[in-house]
């Protein structure tokens, strides 16, 4: 059983199409009816059907991570609200950047060290490629891969902000509404977490 999967080389914070799928799911429509409307109407704005057909099993999946209560403040939250629930939702599907915020982001605001640095994310790959043997069998191309897609989501969600040489660490500012609900659901507590927040 595989700890770490390289699988997310193509994924990005999918800020409008999570929208349309989470205002679907509000709707009551079911996985095959979100689908049948999203592709009728081309409501990803996709090229082909072929880009669709490989977007939507991704949006849904990270969709289905979130309940009805923030599916509603994805859709009518603040902007740093969506940033949270976005973010929360990425990294609830692909452990290696769930880790990667936990592991350094968080460890080092919590030791007062507001960046991170570029020996900070390779020491990072370096110490799971030595406990892990996918994350050894990686190829250099694919731990590059990674690597740029995990901070340029990271950036999008604005929990790193980049300077010159390294990160800037930004805890995402939560509204009262979404930190209440998340204070009172044992099931979604990790997102003050992962937004640093806690």
């Amino acid at each position: 059983m595989k700890v770490y999967s390289g699988g997310f080389t193509a994924e990005h914070l999918y800020r409008n199409e999570m929208k349309i799928v989470a205002g679907l799911q509000l709707q009551g429509l079911s996985k095959q009816e979100t689908k049948k409307k999203i592709f009728e109407e081309n409501l990803f704005h996709s090229r082909s059907e072929a880009a669709m057909k490989d977007l939507f099993p991704r949006v849904y999946k990270r969709a289905e991570k979130l309940d009805d209560a923030l599916r509603a403040l994805l859709l009518n939250g603040s902007r740093s609200d969506h940033n949270a629930i976005l973010l929360y939702a990425f990294l609830k599907n692909f452990k290696f950047p769930r880790d990667f915020v936990l592991e350094v982001v968080h460890y080092n605001l919590k030791r007062y060290r507001n960046t991170v640095t570029e020996g900070n994310i390779l020491s990072y790959f370096e110490e799971k490629a030595q406990q892990y043997e996918e994350v050894r069998n990686w190829t250099v191309q694919t731990k590059y891969k990674l690597k740029q897609v995990t901070l340029k989501i990271l950036q999008d969600a604005s929990l790193i902000v980049k300077t010159e040489k390294e990160y800037e660490i930004k805890p995402i500012p939560l509204s009262r509404e979404l930190r209440e609900y998340i204070e009172q659901s044992i099931k979604h507590s990790e997102l003050i977490i992962m937004t640093l927040n806690d």
